[in-house]
């Protein structure tokens, strides 16, 4: 009798938890991140779209993620780091754990980085006469 009062307890659990983790339910589903995100106020929706700024490497993302780099929230700048090395290669010896004033000198470089990638040429594979 006792294995059989564990047997249907088992039983109504497991379909318990098989009710609470189908998908659906009662959450709504959250919209596709878009660039303005970066600049939210709400941190779900910024690190959603910092994740999904360097999964899908955005280069127009850049300016913004180097904006983030600034915040004071540890886990922005840390998935803002990690977003820029997927779109740029480089990390430009920034730590998200440094202190202000180290974060602020590898800020620099990451400025001097876009004014650089801003004024260099696009590489068209033409010359000047365009051909």
């Amino acid at each position: 009798m006792l294995v059989m009062r564990f047997h249907w307890l088992f039983l109504f659990a497991s379909l318990g938890w098989l009710l609470i983790s189908l998908p659906g339910g009662c959450a709504q589903p959250q919209p596709a991140p878009v660039l303005s995100d970066l600049e939210s106020p709400i941190l779900d929706t910024k690190v959603r779209a910092i994740k999904w700024a360097g999964d899908n490497r955005l280069e127009s993302a850049v300016p913004l993620l180097v904006d983030r780099l600034q915040e004071q929230d540890t886990s922005v700048r840390f998935f803002a780091i990690c977003a820029l090395k997927k779109i740029t290669g480089t990390d430009l010896d920034y730590d998200y754990k440094a202190n202000a004033r180290q974060r602020a000198e590898a800020i620099q470089k990451w400025r001097a980085f876009l004014l650089e990638k801003n004024s260099s040429p696009p590489a068209s594979g033409t010359n000047e006469d365009g051909k």
